[in-house]
């Protein structure tokens, strides 16, 4: 009888010995990946970037995106949130993403551009989303936080980094002609400038300026858009702009004829 309940002593000691190496393995870190009994995809034939691959014929393993093919991901674009301490809520109330239906609304949201009279792309000149105060104000924030550091506040090309680097550049080289200073969006070039191509330089950059696709979203791009053309009908305001309604409040800024 003792040697029978020795044994299952024995055994039972045995059979936590696997539950404590489990348990220490667990409670510390290593070096080594860890065992996957079942491998399933975890190692699996693979082609990591920027490798070669004999099969396609121009012998690269990353493929090149294809022509006219869009994911379908790529189809909405997403209404972004109105960051109100007080009332957050969607860009104008709309909590459904904007449906990309067609080639021609894609190729306007999405790259600012349309076909032009004479059939050739051209840059559009109205912005192709629904424009509103939440996507000014939207515009506002987005253009604070990523743009007025170069161009100023109040767009006049004025931005603490931009006034920096002309300093900088006028120290090492004696003029500030190496440097490309940001835009004067109150400038005549500035004003008659289409939508679609401020957008497109939001988005792929120009001369000193990076491209911003990757931080800024298509809808912010069309806010900051929007902003911009506030800022300057602002700049560029006339005595006739103030509505009937609202100019007793205005009277001392209106000059005499």
């Amino acid at each position: 009888m003792k040697t029978i309940l020795g044994f299952v002593v024995v055994v039972l000691l045995a059979g936590l010995v696997p539950l404590g190496l489990i348990a220490l393995a667990r409670s510390q870190t290593s070096t080594q990946p860890p065992v996957h009994p079942i491998q399933d995809m975890f190692k699996q034939q693979k082609f990591r970037p920027q490798r070669g691959n004999a099969m396609f014929a121009d012998g690269r393993a990353m493929r090149p995106r294809l022509p006219g093919v869009t994911a379908s991901s790529d189809l909405q674009v997403q209404n972004e949130m109105v960051n109100d301490r007080d009332n957050p809520h969607m860009i104008g109330d709309q909590n459904a993403p904007i449906e990309l239906n067609d080639e021609l609304t894609y190729q306007r949201v999405v790259e600012g551009t349309e076909p032009q009279a004479d059939g050739k792309p051209g840059y559009v000149k109205r912005i192709p989303v629904k424009v509103s105060m939440d996507l000014l104000e939207r515009g506002r924030e987005r253009y604070t936080i990523h743009c007025a550091v170069c161009h100023g506040q109040g767009g006049y090309g004025d931005g603490t980094v931009a006034l920096r680097a002309a300093e900088m550049q006028q120290a090492v080289n004696g003029d500030a002609a190496a440097w490309v200073a940001p835009k004067n969006y109150h400038s005549v070039d500035m004003r008659q400038q289409p939508v679609g191509k401020i957008y497109n330089t939001i988005a792929n950059g120009v001369r000193s300026m990076p491209a911003y696709a990757k931080q800024i979203s298509i809808l912010d791009r069309w806010a900051i858009v929007a902003y911009v053309k506030a800022l300057q009908r602002s700049q560029n305001a006339k005595a006739e702009d103030i509505p009937e309604a609202e100019k007793d409040k205005f009277e001392s800024l209106i000059p005499n004829p």
